[in-house]
């Protein structure tokens, strides 16, 4: 069996067209449109029109690949598991059916060891039945995962999980799939007795029966935390901050109306983007931007107000994956330790915990009189401006990544209805984060991150070398740094997010690729772009025209 993804599935995925980014192809970015349907705000990236929890309900119902009928395979002996974890034979793959995170490191509730089998792929149970309400069709998903791991029907297969039925229901679906030579095992002892592999990293999330036993805590629920928890976070859980972090003050955003993790404060991503006119010059319509707050900033003043300070563990929940990334990431510069909800609330339902909704349900935060450190410990979490210059430059190693959509790439298109210029910067490589027709590039149908080999062959198919600083933009970077902290779950952490992107960098006169292939930017005073020489090459594509006059 060969653990890495099989050469054959390589080429192929190499001469894949490559799609769009930072949003679908033809439609508003998430970046555009959860902020703008809730009094046209900022941006997000790739999601659908909202709809009400019985539509969702609905949806989550009907687009289950959970088969109806599930019936018994043959078991797989510990001796031929052992000969799949050690073999070279590309007709032999073994499949570990459980949630991700566990697969990624983290010990299932009630054992003590995390991780993989060695040689082991993952085709995890929970896709074929999670609630899942994305535009993209779930077997997508499943599909790209099979067909990118060489999982096909010529292959002899044997699914494992510790003992429950996640490998029956993968084995099922496999055969469904056309896949006939087919054993699953149960693996607790093995799992428990072998060297399992685990990614470095895997701990940037926590599986959500820890989350459960925390908010049990803040609740009332229970008088202290589990023993799993405890061996995480510690025995003082008035050290853990638990969030639910969304684009949006409780009302706007899914605190109350879908639900939030029961015991979580809400925190608005404008709190610590904070829409302003950077760029004073600007016409009002394309004036406004949300850009990050300055590290000490961030650190001296929001975060004691949310009751955050040096000593804080903080627990982020809710259903956007991107505001995860970005405020992990600021959190972790300053050196708090943080952790994601794996999945967003995806394994939280999935597990059958409860959300909390309406305003009877509300935590306020309690703030702290400092934050207790003027130490920034970890200053190349996000990577700003003044060091992607000198990547693009030459001055240093590094790659800067585009994963906007295909049309601003290209420069048809800004992407933003806040935006009013569109290109692309010189010397930047496209790596496409999202699209309808394929949904998440880095992220399975649970919204947990796919294997490492799956990510780095994508990185690789679109010229990105993830042995080599990676630093991912798109419009204010909210996609940027969902990729980077997914990827660097996975051990890839030479992956990182520029705390800003292509909003500040053209707003702010530097040069830019238009879609006329001319290095152009743009100037304030007149408000237009210019080419090389200074002329204005302004064509309503480059530069919007106002809205009052479009």
């Amino acid at each position: 069996m060969r653990r890495a993804i099989l050469t054959g599935v390589t080429l192929l995925l190499t001469g894949a067209s490559l799609l769009s980014a930072c949003g679908n192809t033809g439609s508003k970015s998430q970046e555009s449109t959860v902020k703008e349907s809730a009094t046209e705000k900022k941006e997000s990236e790739n999601t659908t029109e909202s709809e009400t929890e019985a539509e969702k309900a609905e949806k989550k119902t009907d687009n289950s690949l959970l088969p109806k009928e599930l019936k018994d395979f043959p078991e797989a002996s510990e001796e031929e598991v052992k000969n799949y974890m050690s073999d070279n034979d590309e007709n032999t793959l073994l499949i570990d059916s459980r949630g991700e995170e566990y697969y990624s490191g983290w010990a299932e509730e009630g054992k003590t060891k995390g991780g993989h089998l060695s040689n082991a792929l993952l085709f995890s149970s929970r896709w074929l039945d999670c609630y899942y309400t994305e535009e993209t069709p779930r077997k997508m998903y499943l599909d790209r995962a099979m067909k990118d791991q060489g999982i096909d029907k010529d292959r002899s297969v044997i699914v494992y999980d510790r003992g429950g039925e996640e490998a029956k229901n993968v084995a099922n679906y496999l055969a469904l799939e056309g896949v006939k030579n087919i054993k699953i095992f149960h693996a607790d002892k093995l799992l428990k007795d072998s060297d399992t592999i685990s990614y470095q990293g895997y701990d940037h999330f926590l599986p959500v029966e820890i989350v459960k036993s925390v908010s049990d805590v803040k609740t009332g629920e229970a008088e202290k935390l589990s023993a799993a928890a405890e061996a995480v976070l510690g025995s003082d859980p008035s050290k853990i901050v638990l969030i639910d972090v969304a684009w949006g003050n409780m009302k706007e955003s899914t605190y109350l109306s879908e639900g939030h993790v029961p015991g979580a404060i809400h925190i608005n991503t404008d709190c610590y983007e904070r829409p302003r006119v950077y760029v004073p010059e600007k016409r009002s319509d394309y004036a406004k931007e949300w850009r990050l707050l300055s590290i000490e900033e961030f650190r001296d003043s929001l975060c004691p107000q949310y009751g955050i300070n040096k000593d804080s563990i903080v627990i982020l929940t809710g259903d956007t994956a991107e505001a995860h990334g970005r405020l992990g990431f600021m959190l972790r510069t300053i050196g708090v330790k943080t952790y994601a909800m794996t999945g967003k609330l995806t394994a939280w339902r999935y597990a059958g915990y409860p959300l909390d909704k309406g305003e009877d349900s509300i935590v306020l935060p309690s703030a702290v009189d400092s934050f207790g450190s003027t130490d920034i410990p970890n200053p190349h979490e996000i990577i700003w401006t003044d060091e992607v210059k000198k990547i693009l430059a030459g001055e240093e190693e590094g790659q800067i990544v585009d994963n906007r959509a295909e049309k601003q790439w290209n420069g048809e298109d800004s992407g933003y209805f806040y935006h009013d210029l569109a290109g692309r910067i010189e010397n930047t490589i496209w790596c496409l984060e999202n699209d309808v027709e394929n949904g998440q590039y880095f992220m399975n149908a649970d919204a947990t991150p796919r294997t490492k080999e799956e990510l780095v062959i994508y990185m690789k198919k679109n010229g990105v070398d993830p042995e080599k600083p990676a630093i991912f933009f798109c419009g204010d970077s909210w996609g940027a740094a969902k990729i980077a902290y997914w990827c660097q779950a996975v051990g890839l952490d030479q992956v990182k997010e520029w705390g800003n992107g292509w909003i500040p960098w053209s707003n702010l006169g530097n040069e830019f690729i238009d879609h006329e292939g001319r290095k152009v930017h743009y100037d304030k005073y007149l408000d237009a772009v210019l080419d090389e020489n200074g002329k204005d090459v302004s064509d309503g594509v480059n530069i919007l025209v106002s809205k009052k006059k479009a």
